[in-house]
């Protein structure tokens, strides 16, 4: 069994929407470890990586964390980059079109870096499955910086929701309501994106 933070050796692989590091000696560490989508970094399947154990389980195996990747996207020098705008769907994946290109690169929920429909983002191409995918490593600039929507009231909190069902709700703290009702539609601006939510503040009741 894995200390925590010990250092392992051996390969990463991705299953659906499953991760998971498999150390060279799987005996010794106690078999595979789960890694969350917020712990791999550029690693993809079957890179040789270098991973730290974690704390904490996720239901009954042990997690790790991804450090270092010594595969196709640690070579860092043949790396390719576009900058162009995203384009969600639904959520749960996206594309990038890039004038001059053949076709549109495919953009992974896991890899889209929070980026949101007409994001301008910078994304790194990579190898998988005998195509190139687009991975987001960067918003150069977002282009939703307004919702306009009902408000949803929680008490201590609320949520703005989108008028888009590819949205998440945007998230508002009890400070940032600005008097606003439940069932009121509002204008919010978003002030904070990296969460399960983006946060906002209500800028303007519009009933």
């Amino acid at each position: 069994m894995a200390k925590e933070n010990e250092l392992m050796y051996g390969k990463f692989q991705g299953w659906d929407k499953f991760w998971f590091f498999i150390p060279e000696d799987r005996e010794a560490f106690g078999g595979d470890f789960y890694v969350d989508a917020e712990n791999f970094g550029l690693a993809q399947d079957w890179d040789k990586v270098e991973a730290r154990a974690l704390k904490k389980f996720k239901g009954k195996k042990p997690e790790a964390k991804i450090i270092t990747a010594y595969g196709r996207t640690a070579q860092k020098n043949q790396a390719k980059f576009i900058e162009w705008v995203y384009s969600g769907w639904d959520g749960n994946f996206g594309f990038i079109d890039v004038p001059g290109e053949k076709k549109w690169f495919f953009v992974y929920w896991a890899k889209k870096n929070w980026a949101n429909d007409w994001d301008s983002v910078k994304a790194e191409l990579v190898d998988f499955n005998w195509r190139k995918e687009a991975i987001v490593v960067k918003i150069l600039k977002s282009e939703e910086e307004l919702v306009i929507w009902k408000f949803q009231d929680r008490d201590k909190f609320g949520f703005v929701i989108p008028d888009r069902s590819n949205k998440n709700d945007v998230f508002i703290a009890g400070g940032r309501k600005n008097w606003a009702k439940d069932g009121e539609m509002v204008e919010a601006r978003i002030i904070k994106r990296g969460g399960k939510n983006a946060e906002g503040v209500i800028v303007r009741i519009l009933d």
